[in-house]
């Protein structure tokens, strides 16, 4: 069953929003983001379980998103290019949790960039 693509974009959106710091010199570019997400691709289309490079990408994407702005910039990215992703709702609501990263705002379609 083929869930909404912006549940995925919520998903990765919320992974760009963590307040994990970290020393960075620069924000995060937009193909930088998707890059560090893309080993999760399999697993939040629901056709392949979790795997370690997923959650490295999305622990990396975290620790590289450091000042509200860079975590803005990632969020309005990922909002942009969720339109392309088919993605299972429930493997994007698991994927924090799997993951081991502390999410500070559940994972929605809805979620505001601005926050």
């Amino acid at each position: 069953m083929a869930y909404s693509s912006r549940t995925c974009l919520a998903a990765l959106a919320v992974l760009a929003l963590i307040c994990s710091p970290a020393p960075a010199t620069s924000a995060v570019s937009c193909t930088q983001a998707v890059e560090y997400l893309m080993p999760c691709q399999s697993f939040l289309m629901g056709l392949a379980e979790i795997s370690s490079s997923c959650c490295l990408g999305a622990q990396a994407l975290a620790q590289a998103t450091v000042s509200q702005t860079d975590r803005k910039s990632v969020c309005q990215c990922l909002k942009q290019i969720a339109s392309s992703i088919n993605v299972n709702q429930d493997k994007a609501k698991e994927l924090p949790q799997l993951c081991k990263i502390d999410v500070p705002v559940p994972v929605r379609t809805d979620i505001n960039c601005d926050l």
